[in-house]
């Protein structure tokens, strides 16, 4: 009888992992789907921008950021002028390993997407964000500017199912 139990605690053990594979394999870009290949000195630089925080990278200031919580700043200032009034300072982002996918087209304009923990400092300490960031980049005079972005929170499918669950109301 023993035997058989673990048994069949190693095929339960087999198929969890399995299924969290899943779901881990579910958040990156297709396979082959999109070319990640063309412009690779582009593709290189773009890559390498971990955060769009870097004045640098705005054109003018000529950005629009849409925040997880629905908020639109007008330019890196206004950026930090909306965490700096609700007590938050930018301290680190990190792109989940596999989630990040760079496309450009005609050489000029480029879209960045990836899936994101973000850290901010605040009064009361670390708030942590986990994000899908959507970002758009042009290339004026031979560099890369960022230009418009958007994050929105990540839920997995059991967080929006809970959610769902809390905030649907019958007709």
């Amino acid at each position: 009888m023993k035997l058989s139990c673990k048994v069949f605690q190693m095929i339960i053990l087999l198929l969890l992992s399995t299924f969290q594979s899943m779901k881990m394999l579910g958040q990156a870009p297709p396979p082959g789907k999109y070319d990640t290949t063309n412009y690779p000195e582009d593709r290189k630089f773009i890559n390498s921008i971990s955060n769009i925080f870097d004045s640098s990278l705005s054109l003018n200031d000529n950005s629009i950021s849409i925040g997880a919580d629905g908020s639109i700043a007008y330019g890196l200032k206004e950026k930090f002028q909306k965490f700096a009034r609700n007590g938050m300072t930018f301290k680190s982002v990190v792109t989940v390993p596999g989630t990040e996918l760079v496309r450009i087209f005609n050489g000029q304009t480029a879209i960045k997407t990836k899936i994101a923990d973000v850290v901010f400092s605040t009064p009361e300490g670390d708030l942590h964000f986990k994000v899908i960031r959507a970002e758009t980049y042009i290339k004026d005079n031979g560099k890369w500017y960022y230009v418009l972005g958007q994050g929105t929170n990540f839920m997995t499918q059991e967080e929006f199912n809970e959610y769902k669950k809390a905030h649907t109301t019958k007709n």
